[in-house]
């Protein structure tokens, strides 16, 4: 088998330098420049993404990067990436997209200075830079002319999205794009773009968010838990670790929150089991809950040390007993291990729907465009986890909604509701 991967690796590597001569004009030239990269394009995705011309009719996937190619002299580096970005998400497979961090390092794209986020009850500024005081915690009441579902609706075509639970999630980060904005005449021409929220005490109120310094993404936000001195709630206690557990000995309950499904520098996920599993064993362990809702994903054999400590301990995983929580934000490798924890080890799902369908296209790669240096991912694989249906979404088993006021008064009603669910 490995030889058989190292031919066909050194065949697609020869087959791309066979055909790696550009039909385009003068390479030398920015127009030249990006045909080249468009053209390159369209050859790689066609050989590497998983069954391209079942998600889109080759007839029409060839006519819309011609006409793109065509209309490069007329179009900014920003129009033609958001044109990529369009075609991209017109597949419906969430892993394969323009990779939007690319973009903006390369300064196709820029971002204004604030962040946003979803809840159960609305959209709302998590996070904004310090001239935008009392933004932070606010809900969002209008962008622009228009309320947050609109813009959502708005920018929809431009994010690959299989269910809407993945469009919740990744959509604020594409409302602060400024060329977006401004393509999608919700921002003023020079960018500028007005932002309505509302707060209680304050009421109403407009933020002017200019585009100018939006290209400096490192720029130190203030989030809405700072500015507001909300509670911290234990789901946001560790945000940057990869996973880390508590005991809550109030409960007898082992909580255990996986951000990524990726082996921790220092600290391999293993590791980190076998040592979750020597202080289970030693401790009176009633209720054990994996928290997966901040997790996008990574690979899928991380977490297997974890599955297979659960089911080597009938009491941990009995019925009633093991609680995973899912959201939005679950997506990819970590909604496959929930989907395993209710199938292999009877876990109740608790929180709101995963970010994409059970079957699915994934195990992502990607590969840059020589010129632009902008990152495209693609699907590799056709993942078929359920075989008598094709839902839109992994849905929880106990539904609980996180709205906005959960979020800043520092409660967490999805870990409450797996905490007080009766044992059987």
């Amino acid at each position: 088998m490995k030889t058989a991967s190292l031919l066909a690796g050194i065949a697609l590597c020869f087959s791309c330098q066979l055909t790696a001569t550009p039909a385009s004009d003068n390479p030398a030239t920015r127009t030249g420049r990006w045909q080249e990269d468009l053209d390159f394009f369209a050859r790689e995705l066609a050989v590497r993404q998983k069954d391209l011309f079942k998600l889109i009719p080759k007839e029409e996937f060839d006519r819309k990067v011609a006409e793109l190619r065509s209309e490069v002299p007329k179009l900014s580096d920003a129009e033609i990436v958001l044109q990529l970005m369009r075609l991209l998400a017109r597949l419906g497979v969430g892993h394969t997209q323009v990779k939007p961090m690319s973009a903006i390092s390369i300064h196709a794209l820029h971002v204004y200075p604030i962040q946003m986020q979803w809840f159960s009850d609305g959209l709302a500024v998590v996070a904004a830079a310090p001239n935008y005081q009392g933004a932070p915690g606010s809900r969002v009441v209008r962008i622009g002319l228009m309320t947050p579902r609109q813009v959502e609706a708005a920018v929809a075509p431009y994010i690959p999205h299989e269910n809407d639970a993945h469009l919740h999630a990744e959509s604020p980060r594409y409302m602060t794009m400024v060329e977006l904005m401004r393509q999608e005449k919700i921002a003023d021409p020079d960018g500028r773009l007005l932002l309505t929220c509302a707060k209680a005490g304050r009421g109403e109120f407009t933020l002017e968010i200019g585009s100018e310094g939006s290209s400096k993404t490192s720029r130190k936000l203030v989030n809405a838990a700072d500015a507001m001195q909300v509670p911290t709630a234990l789901c946001y206690k560790h945000p940057k670790a990869f996973y880390w557990y508590e005991y809550l000995p109030q409960t007898h309950t082992l909580y255990i929150q996986c951000n990524q499904c990726t082996n921790e520098p220092g600290n391999p996920f293993v590791n980190f089991t076998r040592n979750l599993f020597a202080f289970a064993d030693t401790h009176p362990v009633q209720r054990v809950v994996v928290d997966l809702r901040f997790n996008g994903g990574g690979t899928p054999g991380i977490v297997k040390p974890l599955a297979d400590g659960l089911k080597s301990r009938p009491a941990l995983r009995a019925k009633g007993h093991l609680y995973t929580l899912i959201a939005w934000r679950t997506f990819s490798a970590a909604m496959n291990m929930a989907l395993s924890f209710r199938k292999h080890l009877d876990a109740i799902l608790v929180g709101e729907p995963a970010g994409n369908k059970p079957n699915h296209y994934g195990q992502a790669e990607s590969f840059m465009l020589p010129n632009s240096r902008l990152k495209v991912q693609y699907s590799t694989q056709y993942v078929r986890q359920i075989h008598d249906a094709d839902p839109l979404s992994l849905d929880p088993d106990i539904f609980v909604p996180y709205s906005l006021n959960d979020f800043l008064a520092g409660r967490d009603p999805v870990l409450e509701a797996a905490l007080h669910h009766p044992l059987q």
